[in-house]
């Protein structure tokens, strides 16, 4: 985890293209958050009294969207495990708040992080002002920082619970 990262794109050009990059990317996070938390936990809350059932499913699915095994190698369950958990957090603040609104704040973040500042070397890199000097499907080195990023992820879902207490 100590190695350094690699400059991808020049400050000047990542600045000019950020507020672009912030508006697709603030697209692309809004849109799944709408499908999953929105339409499919939705629906399935009207159905189902089990939160089992109306957080559980949609986690699932949002994970088998995030399943890649051609790209992610042996790393790709994992990759899908996180995203099952981040599919749960978000789908428990959706149900606290009453709204989209927390769920899509937290995967703004979480995403501006991986896409924007920090991504890795692949289709999605572009934009990022570094990229980490390793790819998805470096087991050892990922593992570690999806650690990381959990934890991250766990403070980020802590502090939207706190905020919608008050």
């Amino acid at each position: 985890m100590g190695t350094e990262l690699i400059s991808n794109t020049p400050l000047a050009t990542w600045l000019m293209f950020l507020p672009l990059s912030l508006a697709a990317v603030l697209i692309q996070t809004s849109a799944e958050e709408i499908l999953f938390r929105g339409y499919i936990q939705q629906s399935l809350a009207a159905r189902f009294r089990s939160p089992l059932i109306w957080i559980g499913v949609p986690s699932i699915l949002f994970a088998a969207g995030h399943y890649a095994p051609g790209t992610a190698g042996s790393n790709a369950g994992l990759i899908a495990l996180w995203s099952c958990m981040f599919g749960v957090l978000a789908a428990d603040l959706t149900a606290r708040a009453g709204t989209l609104g927390p769920a899509i704040a937290l995967h703004f973040f979480n995403n501006i992080i991986a896409l924007l500042f920090i991504s890795l070397p692949d289709s999605l890199s572009s934009l990022a002002l570094y990229v980490l000097p390793y790819d998805m499907s470096d087991t050892d080195v990922l593992r570690q920082w999806l650690l990381v990023d959990f934890a991250v992820m766990i403070v980020g879902w802590l502090a939207a619970r706190l905020a919608l207490r008050r």
